[in-house]
């Protein structure tokens, strides 16, 4: 019965039970407590381990090569090492691929076979009865129904077993392998990616380049070593892609030109990458770099085929320490500058103002895209009417020019234009009302012999602002007035009153905005687009402020 204190507390079973009896204490007491003598004179033979002494750290050999030899591309040396320790984890895997690597089978119904990591005890004699039959037709470049157990599980044979298997064999087996069933086990990139990679460079040998074509660029992308699977040396757009800090494909006109976008950017990047940076990837900063490398990470496989790589390579995803250079953003400017030329070939207006550092690569984009996809340009198509009216105001071809005679035409105008300079004396002296700011220029409303035109167009600076920075920079107060003007729609007024045609400021202002911005800012009526609208208000105020 519980406590009378706790009649409620039902749950408490401690209470329920009987108390336990107490347990008696054992007294252990010794039966032999004769001492022993250690003699501590006699030097005892030195056939076991000795304790080393506090402090001391244990001294271990070089790790001598087993073999070692110079690659090919961005792959420059190899050096193949042991592993530095002993492991029996996969000895008996060993033993079992060895007794298993002669024996077929008869064709048999497919079994299905699952085990996070393969290995022959686990199957049943089905699952084996098929192994052996799938095996023996994937020999053959028969390839049959199978999941990605059995897969793994050759895979691993074909790694344990170099002396049954020759690495020549062993690396085409593995390659096309990968190409049948890629589609299948997507995940067969993971894994294989890194442990073909491993086989090769161990053994020395290549892979089937011809079954990996179809996607060894878009393993550059994927796997921790990506300059194996360049072939030649050359950069895929997978690589550039991975590199890059920007993706074109987050662009709100991609959709409505992604076939455009998708052919134009990534073949004009390859191009200039590879012709440009592959050729020299020192002045990019890309330099040649050691690095050690563990072999079959995650694999099934004995310390007697696994080894330590030292690897020397031109490493893409790695710049120089203290290089200026930044791969990173060097592909990502070119990118927008490709985008730039693809909008401007669909009747889009861009907007970035991408900074390459190097002119041969902004020129390879540049020249890639006056081949295969120049801008856009409509030109309106007269009438037949229209033709025909403009061909009775066509100066008529009377013989050979006469030069005297056009000179003094020339002449003529000369002095007709000097006579009405003089009769409006009076009225240029003063400045023209219709003219609101104070930089208003005094110009004659006709010009002489000797007049000069004011500088319209200023060296462009250097060093400008990206975006509408160049605003303040690179334009001078007339055309900063002008294109306060031009937002409240009086852009010709302006321009009269200060002596200059409306075209010649238009021009101007758009030739300079083309340099930074890639894209006019005025249209033809003389407005400004309405896409940069928000950014020039912007910046024309900042620069009223400064």
């Amino acid at each position: 019965m519980p406590k009378e204190e706790n009649t409620d507390a039902f749950w408490d079973i401690e209470d329920l039970l009987p108390p336990r009896p107490k347990k008696a204490a054992i007294r252990r007491v010794l039966s032999d407590v004769t001492a022993t003598e250690i003699e501590l004179d006699t030097p005892a033979a030195d056939d076991g381990f000795r304790i080393p002494p506090a402090g001391a750290s244990e001294k271990r050999a070089p790790r001598s090569a087993l073999r070692e030899y110079d690659g090919s591309g961005l792959i420059s040396h190899v050096k193949i090492c042991p592993w530095p320790t002993v492991f029996e984890f996969y000895t008996k895997f060993c033993k079992d691929a060895t007794r298993y690597f002669p024996l077929t089978h008869e064709p048999c119904e497919y079994v299905y076979f699952f085990s996070y990591m393969p290995q022959y005890e686990q199957m049943t004699v089905s699952q084996m009865s098929y192994y052996l039959y799938w095996r023996g037709e994937a020999k053959k470049e028969n390839y049959l129904k199978t999941d990605i157990n059995y897969l793994f599980l050759y895979i691993y044979e074909i790694i344990n077993l170099p002396d049954l298997i020759p690495p020549a064999e062993g690396a085409r087996t593995l390659s096309r392998l990968w190409k049948r069933y890629r589609e299948e086990f997507r995940y067969l990139d993971k894994y294989l990616g890194e442990w073909l990679c491993d086989y090769c460079l161990i053994h020395g040998v290549s892979p089937d380049w011809e079954a990996l074509d179809a996607f060894a660029g878009e393993l550059a992308g994927k796997v921790s070593l990506p300059e194996f699977y360049l072939k030649n040396g050359e950069v895929s757009w997978e690589l550039i892609a991975a590199i890059s800090s920007y993706d074109y494909r987050k662009s709100k006109y991609y959709e409505a030109h992604a076939e455009k976008y998708d052919l134009h950017i990534p073949s004009s990047l390859v191009r200039a990458v590879n012709r440009v940076i592959m050729k020299h990837p020192e002045d990019f900063g890309i330099c040649s770099i050691t690095t050690s490398r563990d072999s079959y990470a995650g694999a099934i496989v004995s310390h007697r085929s696994k080894f330590k790589m030292e690897i020397t390579r031109y490493a893409l995803r790695k710049t120089c320490a203290g290089s200026e250079y930044d791969l990173k953003h060097i592909f990502a400017n070119l990118i927008k500058l490709a985008e730039n030329r693809v909008r401007m070939a669909v009747g889009i207006k861009s907007r970035f103002s991408p900074v390459i550092g190097d002119e041969r690569l902004k020129r390879e984009i540049l020249d890639y895209f006056d081949e295969a996809l120049p801008p856009l340009t409509v030109k309106p198509q007269k009438k037949e009417s229209e033709e025909a009216y403009m061909l009775l105001y066509e100066p008529k071809q009377t013989g050979v020019a006469d030069i005297s005679r056009a000179l003094d035409i020339e002449k003529q105008a000369w002095e007709t234009a000097e006579l009405l300079a003089v009769e409006d004396e009076a009225e240029e002296t003063m400045p023209l009302a219709s003219a609101p700011f104070e930089d208003t220029l005094s110009l004659p409303s006709a010009p002489t012999k000797d007049a000069v035109l004011p500088e319209i167009l200023p060296q462009v600076c250097a060093d400008a602002d990206e975006g509408f920075g160049f605003v303040s920079s690179a334009l001078n107060d007339s055309q900063r007035n002008a294109l306060r003007a031009a937002i409240e729609g009086r852009f010709p007024d302006y321009c009269r009153g200060i002596g200059v045609m409306a075209e010649h400021m238009r021009g101007g202002i758009n030739e300079i905005s083309m340099e930074y911005i890639g894209d006019m800012m005025l249209e033809s009526d003389f407005s400004v687009i309405e896409e940069y609208l928000e950014d020039l208000r912007e910046a024309l105020t900042l620069s009223a402020d400064e």
